[in-house]
């Protein structure tokens, strides 16, 4: 047992002592780092200084009697990590009414948030900060410091912690001689998602908490050991029943399986078997599974050959045919004097740059010796977004290793086309529209958290279909079959004061099993330089229908883009086919987007919202270099907090990965999850697919020379 008097001196002994190297020379890249229970890097109950890799994510389940935790945590930094933490509490039911509870038991929803303060060195320990349970109910809630310092094979960590973490009390709280502010604390279980920021840190008193994790030499195993002091004798009033604690001290091993499956074992409390997994993956650098899609040789053209190509209308024929092997389709080409113009659409690559190499691989092959420029112009809808304008010779240069993609960038020019660059055009290809496409693929709907049941689904073929009628012109529509589902047994209607724009989600659910999810018509197109312009009218989601439309400027050259939108929107009925409620709403935003440092886009929204309410929303996102996003946004309305209820406002995560991350071959489409933690009325948007942002992409000059290093991929 911990004193009072020696703990601080070890923490202080800990911080200061001498040490050996950094952990990066000791981790096997098949181990990594072990994570807590409730999904934080970390031992067991206890967290550590230690940090996954940037672009990492983690799928988490654990299960130590009465918790059962499912998480989710990323890392948008290598100095930060966030999670989000759903736990079920086995001994407690849903709500003090059983009527009302029946045999469902107690939910909790949860936010921890981590950064690191300091890096390892050869003198002082990793050192962190973090707060647990920060937006949730304050069941969890925990403030916590935190060291972590490898000697060998073994991993130590020693913190103070505060609130749930600092339930043994095994010394007084240092902070409280700063200022009076931290000398109480009022913890308790209440409504979720507010920021209890004036109990951070405070409590008269603190914990000290320790642990080791050894990797036995020779093999993958993790032994762990920790101190911990997040279970007290007697519970925080209000909040957890008793648990039975027969011992501080937690103990277990870990081992991965594989490259993304972590499995652990432990002793928690000194009588409850632990058991838990961590699926994980590094999104940020590759992906997941090796590229057999390698570009396309660089060829020289024979004598015969030669003579042909001098032809344009051949040249552009051969290159049509030439570029759509590669899912690359030409819109336009013009060959002037030394220099020859290609304009292409595609969706295959995330990466534009890529797209850009590979074009420009087949134009080098296939073009005349008097070529020595090679422009790729990228065409989205009927928008002409980038034009990237490179030397022959350079990229042939660099496809044989005699040059480097830095190289070829010195003497690379980019800008934005002109409006009249793809009408004037020497070749634009015959293409038979309307056209008609679809496809079908299964998909999965949840409810998760309701008194009814802790989940609830469906499962259901969704069935697309496009129709291009001309450029820019799309018919879009989205068709639910169903499979299977249980939503009738969902029974917990809203009783919000403000429009059900959103809290109504139990009836759509239930009532709309065979469903008309979309069918919307969109017309793109670029008016002037630099500026996209959309209409679209018809059924954008679930929940309403209308007619809107969308500006934006954005300067090719420039960090910053600029636009608004603005619809007439009427709701859907529950049965999600052609008809209407009565609930009709006018919403409108001015958009303000801006590309700061290490990849990450702010975007900033203000206007009204679908309940009539008027405020605005921030969005801060990360993307990576392989096209994996990681995002949160909250929204500010002139909703009271108590007309909102819980949460008090909104706010929540996102993610995207792009399939081509788990293919051997590059291809279309993303897998996208977004997480509000409440469903609620206010701050609620329309949910509409195209957005111009979105459709731009990463085509502007910023994100071009971030991805250069795709050029010869």
């Amino acid at each position: 047992m911990f004193c009072k008097v020696r703990p601080l001196c070890f923490f202080l002994a800990f911080f200061l002592g001498n040490i050996s190297s950094d952990i990066d020379d000791y981790l096997p890249l098949t181990t990594g780092h072990t994570s807590t229970n409730y999904g934080e890097t970390g031992l067991y109950e206890m967290p550590s200084a230690r940090f996954q890799e940037a672009g990492n994510l983690k799928f988490g389940f654990s299960s130590f009697r009465p918790y059962e935790v499912t998480s989710i945590s990323a890392s948008p930094f290598s100095w930060m990590e966030a999670t989000f933490r759903y736990t079920e509490i086995k001994n407690q039911l849903y709500s003090p009414y059983a009527f009302y509870s029946g045999n469902q038991t107690l939910k909790d929803k949860g936010f921890d948030f981590k950064i690191r303060l300091l890096k390892e060195s050869r003198f002082f320990p990793a050192v962190a900060v973090g707060l647990r349970d920060l937006a949730g109910t304050g069941l969890f809630a925990s403030e916590y410091i935190v060291g972590s310092k490898r000697f060998g094979n073994l991993d130590t960590t020693v913190g103070i912690g505060w609130g749930q973490m600092g339930r043994e009390s095994n010394i007084s709280n240092p902070l409280s001689r700063l200022s009076d502010r931290f000398k109480s604390r009022q913890d308790g279980f209440g409504e979720g998602g507010s920021f209890q920021y004036n109990s951070w840190f405070s409590g008269d008193r603190a914990s000290i908490f320790g642990g080791i994790e050894y990797r036995v030499p020779g093999s993958q195993y993790t032994l762990l050991l920790e101190y911990d002091t997040s279970n007290a004798a007697d519970p925080t009033p209000g909040t957890l029943e008793k648990l039975e604690v027969d011992s501080k001290f937690n103990f277990g091993i870990t081992r991965p399986v594989g490259r993304f499956l972590d499995l652990k074992f432990g002793y928690v409390r000194g009588n409850v078997f632990q058991f838990g997994f961590t699926l994980k993956g590094d999104y940020g650098e590759r992906g997941m599974v090796p590229k057999i899609d390698k570009p396309p040789q660089l060829t020289k053209l024979g004598d015969e050959e030669r003579r042909l190509v001098q032809n344009k209308e051949l040249l552009y024929k051969a290159l049509l045919r030439n570029l759509s092997k590669e899912r690359v389709y030409l819109q336009s080409a013009t060959k002037k004097d030394n220099k020859l113009e290609v304009t292409i659409n595609q969706n295959r690559f995330t990466n534009f740059v890529r797209a850009t190499g590979r074009t420009a691989r087949i134009a080098a092959s296939l073009s005349p010796d008097d070529v020595e420029v090679i422009e790729v112009t990228h065409m989205v809808s009927n928008a002409e977004l980038s034009t990237v304008s490179l030397l022959k010779k350079d990229l042939i240069n660099a496809v044989n290793n005699r040059a480097t993609s830095e190289e070829v960038f010195e003497n690379t020019k980019m800008f934005s086309p002109s409006s009249t660059h793809f009408s004037n055009s020497d070749f634009i290809p015959d293409v038979t529209l309307p056209d008609f496409s679809w496809n079908i693929q299964p998909a999965l709907k949840s409810h998760i958290g309701g008194p009814e049941a802790f989940f609830l689904g469906q499962a259901w073929l969704k069935i697309n279909t496009l129709l291009i009628i001309k450029r820019g012109l799309t018919l879009s529509t989205v068709l639910g079959a169903n499979l299977y589902d249980n939503f009738d047994q969902l029974n917990n209607p809203s009783y919000g004061t403000i429009p059900h724009v959103r809290s109504d989600i139990q009836d759509y659910l239930r009532e709309g099993r065979n469903n008309l999810v979309r069918m919307k018509l969109d017309y793109i197109w670029s008016p002037y330089k630099d500026v996209m312009a959309k209409v679209d009218f018809g059924l954008y989601e679930e929940m309403f229908g209308g007619i809107g439309g969308e500006v934006l400027y954005r300067p090719f050259g420039s960090r910053y883009a600029i636009g608004f939108s603005a619809h007439k929107l009427k709701q859907r009925d529950y049965d999600q086919r052609f008809s209407f409620r009565d609930y009709k709403v006018k919403s409108g935003f001015v958009n303000f987007y801006y590309d700061l440092p290490n990849g990450v886009n702010a975007a900033l929204s203000a206007g009204q919202y679908l309940a009539g309410d008027r405020g605005a929303t921030l969005d801060l996102s990360k993307r990576f270099k392989t096209g994996f996003r990681l995002g949160v946004f909250a929204t500010i309305t002139n909703v009271s907090a108590e007309e909102f209820g819980e949460g008090s406002f909104d706010k929540g995560f996102y993610f995207s990965l792009p399939v081509n991350l788990f293919t051997s071959t590059y291809q279309p489409g993303e897998i996208a999850f977004g997480l509000h933690p409440l469903t609620k009325d206010g701050g609620q948007m329309l949910y509409n697919t195209n957005p111009l942002i979105g459709i731009i992409g990463n085509t502007n000059q910023y994100e071009l020379i971030r991805d250069w290093g795709g050029l010869t991929d």
